[in-house]
């Protein structure tokens, strides 16, 4: 038994050894350090019987990594974002939480579990990670994009709909015929809080950090924007709700002010350091030996919550009138399992909701939805393409749009695939040059900013023989592909050859390890943007210094 002489002194040093090697592996082998530092919970579970940590101190210190982690996941939030998602993503972002709840519930329930753990487990499977979404996104250039609001549009419902889930679940958990009032005064509570935080984001706390700018003290300014994630914690936590619900809560209101970006910056740091404690006692409650017994449960599991949400995603986006591969993109960012998933799956097991073996299945199931999230999505090009061959009349969906080209007249033109932030900042300088200039994109808003512009458009997929032809590429002067996926670019450019083997094409990449895989398909020229980045860097530098007088031989 190894002990430092104090139950909170030896339970610190172990987990941040234990998360630090841990991270370090994940990081290695290219897989969410999440689920190093997981690992390293399990690592230390099996060792525990020499360690002699203690969980519930570990429980209590995991409580503020809790809450710094919701604090600032709610500062990347925006209530005014989901209101100018507009009403058709709200009732898309529930209807999923719903259908996911029930395919989660069926499943457990057809697999033996009680009726309120199986629940239980219907509410885990429906939250999606926000953070590991938002990173794949940022990981391809594509933030911003339509794919990246409206997956963001269906994360912000989920994170507000775990308000009314945390505040209903304790009450079914004893639910009776007599206890319908009580149910019906928590929805009434949860629906207040959230009315509440919105005229706070909007009224209070705004004014609170103008005032709080003036002291011109970065650790006081620090030290009040903590104050504010632990005060709501705890005040959440006295109503009867988690802390983690309120440091989200108060997170969402502060995002709201003009220094919230300021507030991330320095919390992020403090929230990445508490935010260990949390992983890592995760995985020292689960039982690698008892999940043995239960693999084809975990497997069940795991396939409800990435392919089953994933095509519930998909089919909502689709049906709200989104073309089939921006609805695949938005359904395989969401397909694992979220932050506030943890957050439920731990207080269930706090309150005894379940079984220690079947917290292990969830808990498995979740890790591992998260270890196959990032290999998913970069595959969401390929699978989005077999999906339109199977989606009636989605392949030719975009030859039914007007075209606002006209063929006859198109002469020595660029042909331009992707309108997005590079894509859009090509067409100004083309245009200012006085080239003529045809956009091709699968994006209904980028579309009708470059109509905005008076450019003309072609609504469509880049990578479709049939659209890139209503381009002319046999008259155009270059193609130029902006769009971030390396493969979309690929396969666009072995079209285009294929229907002019003369015409010069040029595409952009942020993997080197892509650049010949390119030119194998076609692509004249390839800018590798970090490269260019440098170069323009350097040249800058130098030119500032020899003005300067310096560097001169």
């Amino acid at each position: 038994m190894v002990s430092l002489g104090h139950p909170l002194l030896t339970a610190i040093i172990a987990t941040i050894m234990a998360a630090l090697v841990g991270g370090a592996v994940a990081l290695r082998l290219r897989v969410p350090i999440i689920i190093g530092y997981i690992s390293a919970g399990i690592l230390l579970g099996v060792l525990n019987p020499v360690l002699q940590i203690d969980s519930a101190t570990m429980h209590t210190v995991s409580e503020f990594g809790v809450a710094l982690m919701m604090f600032v996941v709610g500062m990347e939030l925006s209530l005014r974002d989901l209101l100018r998602s507009g009403g058709r993503l709200a009732v898309a972002g529930g209807v999923q939480i719903a259908l996911s709840i029930v395919l989660g519930y069926l499943l457990m329930v057809l697999l033996g579990w009680a009726w309120f753990p199986a629940l239980v487990a219907g509410c885990v499977v429906a939250m999606s990670s926000t953070v590991v979404m938002i990173r794949l996104y940022e990981r391809q250039g594509d933030v911003g994009s339509t794919a990246s609001v409206l997956a963001m549009g269906i994360a912000i419902t989920q994170d507000l709909a775990v308000i009314v889930l945390v505040g209903m679940l304790p009450v079914l958990a004893d639910f009776t015929p007599e206890r319908i009032s009580l149910l019906g005064g928590t929805l009434l509570r949860s629906v207040l809080v959230l009315v509440a935080a919105f005229l706070l984001a909007t009224r209070f706390i705004p004014v609170l950090l103008r005032h709080a700018v003036q002291w011109n003290s970065r650790e006081l300014f620090l030290l009040l924007a903590v104050s504010l994630c632990f005060g709501m914690a705890l005040g959440t936590h006295v109503l009867g709700f988690s802390m983690a619900l309120g440091a989200f809560l108060i997170g969402l209101i502060i995002s709201e002010s003009e220094y919230s970006r300021q507030i991330v910056a320095e919390v992020v740091p403090i929230r990445d350091v508490f935010a260990i404690f949390f992983f890592v006692s995760l995985g020292m409650l689960m039982d690698p030996a008892a999940l043995a017994s239960r693999w084809t449960e975990v497997l069940l599991l795991l396939a409800v919550i990435v392919l089953g949400k994933a095509l519930i995603i998909t089919w909502l986006i689709h049906a709200i009138g989104f073309p089939i591969r921006i609805a695949v993109t938005v359904g395989l960012s969401l397909a694992q399992i979220g932050e506030f998933s943890f957050v439920i799956a731990e207080m269930a097991r706090t309150k005894n909701w379940y079984t220690l073996s079947e917290y292990n299945t969830i808990l498995a199931a979740s890790v591992i939805s998260l270890l196959l999230s990032p290999m998913l999505f970069a595959l969401s090009p390929v699978i989005s393409r077999l999906a339109a061959r199977f989606v009636r009349g989605e392949r030719f969906r975009e030859l039914r749009e007007e075209i606002q080209v006209q063929r006859s007249v198109m002469r020595d033109h660029v042909i331009l695939c992707g309108f997005g932030r590079v894509g859009s900042r090509v067409a100004q300088q083309l245009l200012g040059r006085k080239v003529p200039v045809v956009v091709i994109d699968l994006d209904p808003e980028s579309i009708l900013r470059a109509r905005n512009q008076n450019i003309p458009t072609i609504y469509g997929d880049a990578e479709a023989r049939e659209v890139l032809e209503l381009a002319n590429p046999h008259t155009a002067s270059i193609a130029i592909l902006t769009m971030p996926e390396s493969s979309s670019a690929m396969v666009a450019a072995r079209r285009l050859k294929e229907i002019n083997p003369q015409l010069t094409v040029l595409a952009r990449t942020h993997e080197e390890g892509k650049i010949a895989d390119l030119r194998r398909c076609g692509v004249d020229h390839v800018v590798f943007a970090e490269e260019e980045t440098a170069r323009v860097i350097v040249r800058l530098a130098l030119g500032s210094v020899v003005k300067k007088g310096e560097w001169e031989g």
